[in-house]
């Protein structure tokens, strides 16, 4: 009987340590959904987007008639949103920002933008974009009125763009085009439609299998019951250095050569061909941004060679360091981040004569 007593104690005392741990795992996933330090809002208000702020192409005419390479879905006019963390404007023809007068006002100088989430300025309000950002400043110094349209678009590739400049663009009569150039560009956007709306298996091929390592792999294990806590663990996994274990020694990764690169980077150059054609036929300046992070290698060479005006608009290495992105799984920038890709934004305006003085 008296051995019996020691046996009890450790059973209880195990089972003590167990709850401990259980409650202290509960306390974890409560403060983690209750403060989100991963950004978990990102999802939930990406969800809002889709369904609130979207317009389809093929709600308005039959799947058969939709250009694939077309616009395919645009933001619906006249929104006044609360997402969550920001508030979606458009305007009545559903670009982000002011109202926009067509034709253009006298003595004004138009900017129009084109880009992904990157120029539309995900996460954050209108007026802290650096594009709203740059036409206050512009109009700040005085003389002749600037406007920058933003038309840039959640999930839009090079073909989007080349074909909302088509559409719609170039109707508003801009004076200098921007582009803002992303390594979502060379990965089509058609392939969403085409898998979710017409059940085109995806191509295994261009599927670039990133290995786990402990961080995954323990989130992988709490995904379905303490899922702010899955979240969690896979901000702490390096996912530039499980990408580069998932490619051949020695190799780097190179976007437009892996994935849906091989594909995707010609159709991106046919689309900038037809965006500086467009341009040029109209006597319009076309500036190129680079924002492509991992970099597409070869854009600065195409846009040499084919006569593409071209900088630099992507961060450093270093400079994520300083906190300018939203939060850990969105990476989009955030009111510092903006702040940065307005002043290389103004560094490439100055080092060009494309302002009116």
């Amino acid at each position: 009987m008296p051995a019996a007593r020691p046996r009890r104690r450790l059973l209880f005392g195990l089972i003590a340590a167990l709850l401990g741990l259980a409650v202290a795992v509960l306390a974890v996933e409560v403060l983690l959904l209750v403060f989100d330090p991963t950004g978990r809002n990102y999802h939930d208000e990406f969800t809002t987007y889709r369904t609130q702020c979207l317009r389809y192409t093929h709600e308005q005419r039959p799947l058969g008639e939709a250009e694939l390479d077309g616009t395919l879905y645009r933001h619906k006019p006249s929104l006044d949103l609360d997402v969550g963390s920001f508030t979606i404007k458009t305007n009545a023809l559903g670009f982000r920002g002011p109202e926009i007068a067509v034709p253009k006002p006298a003595g004004t100088f138009r900017i129009v933008v084109l880009g992904d989430s990157v120029a539309f300025g995900w996460g954050v309000d209108d007026e802290v974009t650096f594009l709203r950002r740059l036409e206050r400043e512009l109009n700040a110094r005085g003389g002749t009125r600037i406007e920058v349209v933003n038309t840039g678009h959640n999930m839009y590739d090079s073909m989007q763009q080349a074909a909302l400049l088509r559409d719609e663009g170039m109707a508003l009569q801009p004076d200098l085009v921007l582009l803002v150039y992303v390594v979502n560009d060379i990965e089509p956007t058609r392939d969403v439609f085409e898998q979710a709306v017409l059940g085109k298996p995806a191509d295994p091929g261009e599927t670039v299998v990133v290995p786990g390592d402990f961080w995954t792999g323990l989130a992988d294990l709490c995904e379905g019951f303490l899922p702010a806590t899955a979240a969690f663990l896979r901000t702490q996994s390096n996912e530039s250095e499980r990408l580069r274990r998932a490619l051949p020694a020695g190799a780097e990764y190179v976007p437009e050569l892996f994935g849906k690169g091989p594909r995707g980077w010609p159709r991106s150059q046919r689309a900038l061909l037809d965006i500086r054609d467009r341009c040029q036929a109209a006597g319009v300046p076309l500036l190129l941004l680079d924002n492509s992070l991992p970099a597409v290698r070869a854009l600065p060479g195409f846009c040499k060679a084919n006569g593409i005006d071209y900088d630099e608009l992507r961060f450093a290495e270093a400079d994520f360091a300083l906190g300018i992105t939203n939060s850990r799984l969105d990476t989009h920038a955030n009111a510092k981040g903006h702040g940065l890709l307005l002043e290389r934004l103004q560094a490439a305006l100055a080092r060009r004569s494309l302002l009116p003085k």
